[in-house]
């Protein structure tokens, strides 16, 4: 297989040629001229995203979302791999249920696709044991999101410590202080900025969904690594209907700020947390986002507001390098053929009738983005004009031999 056409390589556009076997990139060249060609002379060629902070809830929570639907979500967004997340109902945080999600993947995942490990302050002491259990089968990318302040799931600074010196993993973490929160819907950003400084103290994390700019700058300075979300850099408090979500929406200066400062993130991944209308009525914290979440992005590239290579740097690059997906760190010799396509002129109102998430709406309604076109997975053409090509199952669990080791080492 050849594909052909404007490709983002190296940190540029370039025109050339792909050269595809058995869904690896196995050279790319000058344009190639050859009926075998796939051309796409329309659209700008993007490495497909990785989303490595998705709640695809399943289970209990089925009718929020489940693994079939949310991958297909993530597919119509661009995204070619997700990180599930083990808060779910029954939570994440044995072998047992671990590898009991893994099939379901298996069998219903759309896009490639991983799962962390829960950490509660009940299996702290046999995390080791569970972690050795399971990576007989297959490789946790992260242990997280930890929660510092939850309902079921909350881990002490102690813990979290004990454990970090104890796990060769990355730790993936929710930094706020529950000393500094006194109801569930009332969540100061001071309670951000003082857990992380103490987490920073502690050791070497990876921050899930910073809000303020103030901890994302605490985080730049350290060997840490920051995620941001796009409703942190686009949405502010008091500005939709439905607004909770943990940590909450800031104040606009706070919003303008963080988003000026994305260079200093490390990862844009969407927390896709959905929850549907009736819950959200109920006060359930969280949004859906992964099949928005590329889109968006690259509508502020098309405004002149962040520039392309922030954003494939923050969606493709570097969480592969951080969670060791080896063969999805973009467009080069070697790794897999996963691309999409989008036209940069075919701009778009968010519509939640229109998107594939089970939540049924969205926090961006009315906002523009750049949907893609062309969705390719390992050298499959998965999405083409909104049509879907392949089966549910089609997405590969991430095994030992497609990543390598998580770089606990920081920056």
């Amino acid at each position: 297989m050849i594909i052909s056409g404007k490709f983002f390589y190296e940190g540029k556009v370039v025109e050339c040629s792909v050269i595809v076997e058995n869904g690896i990139i196995v050279d790319i060249r000058k344009h190639v001229r050859d009926d075998k060609v796939v051309e796409f002379s329309r659209g700008l060629i993007l490495p497909a995203g990785i989303d490595v902070h998705v709640h695809f809830r399943d289970f209990k929570e089925s009718y929020k979302e489940t693994i079939e639907s949310g991958s297909l979500s993530a597919l119509y967004g661009g995204i070619c791999l997700v990180v599930d997340q083990p808060n779910t109902n029954p939570p994440v945080i044995d072998s047992e249920i671990y590898l009991k999600r893994i099939k379901k993947a298996e069998r219903e995942s759309f896009i490639d696709y991983s799962l962390n490990l829960g950490l509660t302050e009940d299996n702290s002491g046999r995390i080791c044991e569970i972690i050795e259990e399971i990576e007989k089968f297959v490789r946790i990318p992260a242990i997280g999101e930890v929660f510092l302040q939850h309902r079921t799931m909350q881990v002490g600074f102690g813990t979290l410590k004990s454990v970090n010196d104890r796990v060769d993993k990355l730790i993936t973490v929710h930094a706020e202080d529950p000393e500094l929160i006194e109801r569930e819907d009332v969540r100061p950003k001071e309670a951000e900025i003082k857990a992380v400084q103490k987490c920073i103290d502690i050791g070497h994390f990876y921050f899930c969904h910073v809000s303020t700019p103030e901890a994302l700058n605490m985080i730049y300075k350290s060997n840490c690594f920051a995620e941001v979300t796009p409703h942190h850099l686009l949405l502010s408090e008091g500005s939709i209907r439905f607004e909770r979500v943990n940590p909450p929406l800031r104040t606009d200066r706070d919003r303008i700020e963080l988003l000026r400062n994305l260079s200093k993130a490390d990862v844009i991944a969407s927390d896709h947390a959905p929850h549907t209308i009736e819950d959200k009525k109920e006060g359930a914290p969280g949004f859906p986002g992964v099949e928005t979440m590329y889109p968006l992005m690259l509508n502020l590239v098309k405004k002149g507001i962040i520039d392309l290579k922030t954003v494939v740097e923050r969606i493709v690059l570097n969480p592969a390098k951080i969670f060791g997906f080896e063969r999805y760190s973009g467009i080069k010799v070697g790794n897999y053929a996963n691309f999409v396509i989008f036209n940069f002129s075919d701009v778009r109102k968010i519509r939640a009738e229109n998107l594939h998430s089970k939540a049924g709406w969205t926090p961006y309604e009315g906002f523009e983005a750049i949907f893609p076109k062309t969705v390719i997975i390992r050298g499959v053409k998965a999405l083409d004009d909104g049509e879907v090509l392949i089966d549910g199952g089609f997405g590969n669990v991430i095994m030992k031999d497609q990543t390598d080791d998580c770089q606990r080492e920081g920056r």
